[in-house]
């Protein structure tokens, strides 16, 4: 019976239970695909505001979406980079590499390709840290609702 309810309890209230979101993909995954886009724009020869729009097409994220309306408008590539310092994991690292880019004209694939692979780290980092606070974060829920269960029983 106890049990029952204890399940019951975490069917009903399961957004407040810490472990909930673990089926949600990493914003560090979308950021590495996008780095990772933007430097395979640059090898095959794409300018950078291109390979920036190239890669921000289509995407479900708002930053990316106003970053690729902004340099398909020719916004200047300083207000490109205001808009990618928004990204949660690397907003500051993109804003900074688009700037010295956009700055020195240099070749610069390789440092977004840094950056796609410190997304991946990034990503690997998150999912290993929840693996190994899952049995932490459950027994806190289940302790947390063990009141409520006493009350029912």
């Amino acid at each position: 019976m106890l049990l029952v309810a204890a399940t019951a309890l975490m069917i009903l209230f399961w957004d407040s239970v810490p472990v909930s979101g673990w089926w949600r993909r990493s914003e560090s995954v979308d950021e590495a695909r996008f780095f990772g886009s933007i430097a395979a724009e640059l090898r095959a020869g794409a300018s950078l505001r291109m390979a920036l729009a190239a890669a921000s097409a289509g995407s479900s994220d708002d930053r990316l979406r106003r970053a690729h309306r902004l340099a398909l408008a020719g916004a200047p590539l300083g207000g490109i980079s205001e808009t990618l310092s928004a990204l949660p994991r690397n907003g500051a690292r993109a804003r900074l590499a688009l700037r010295v880019a956009a700055v020195t004209g240099g070749r610069s694939a390789a440092v977004f390709e840094r950056l796609a692979e410190r997304a991946v780290d990034d990503a690997a980092l998150a999912r290993e840290q929840r693996t190994l606070t899952a049995q932490a974060r459950m027994s806190a829920a289940v302790v947390g609702a063990l009141p409520v269960v006493s009350l029912l029983v």
